[in-house]
């Protein structure tokens, strides 16, 4: 089951037409592993995802637009951008769904929150997951290799950190916590 059918599922089951996820989780869930922050210590996005029964959408700046459907692929996967400054997302999520009940990943005005029924949709591993969690599990075994062959007498655990955070994210890991000792 892809994560799309999750969502069809999830709108079916609580009667709603359009869900907009706007946590950086949800997105990177909905979009097969997409960062939509700036800010790693953000718990929403730069940018927003938003699927309606005319189609899946991107909210994003004019600054951020060009990095998810370059960098992130998510042209490539058939999302649709919709592009416009910051402070006026709401109004293109009140255009896409007028007429529509929503549902959001949050607290949204005029919206219904089924954050509790997205975070238990992101916890089923999907087929798709399941490959992204493997390449993400290889790619740190591989920057953990890389770090211990680099260690030498006297580093720092600072130092040893930085050096393992370094060639997680040579290998496009995004090391959420780095524990030394």
């Amino acid at each position: 089951m892809s994560e799309l059918t999750q969502v069809n599922d999830l709108l079916a089951a609580r009667g709603l037409d359009a869900l907009l996820l706007q946590r950086v989780s949800s997105f990177a869930w909905v979009t097969g592993g997409a960062a939509s922050y700036v800010n790693t210590a953000s718990t929403t996005g730069a940018a927003a995802a938003l699927i309606t029964p005319a189609g899946r959408y991107i909210l994003a700046d004019n600054i951020e637009t060009p990095r998810l459907e370059q960098e992130e692929g998510l042209a490539a996967q058939g999302w649709s951008f919709v592009t416009g400054p910051w402070y006026e997302q709401s109004a293109a999520v009140a255009r896409l769904t007028a007429g529509l009940k929503l549902g959001a990943d949050g607290a949204y005005p005029g919206a219904v929150d089924v954050s509790a029924e997205v975070a238990q949709a992101r916890a089923q591993l999907t087929p798709e997951a399941g490959e992204r969690l493997r390449a993400c599990g290889q790619a740190s075994a591989a920057a953990i290799g890389a770090a211990a062959q680099a260690v030498r007498p006297g580093m720092s655990e600072f130092e040893l950190a930085a050096l393992l955070g370094s060639e997680a994210q040579r290998r496009g890991a995004q090391p959420i916590v780095v524990l030394v000792a």
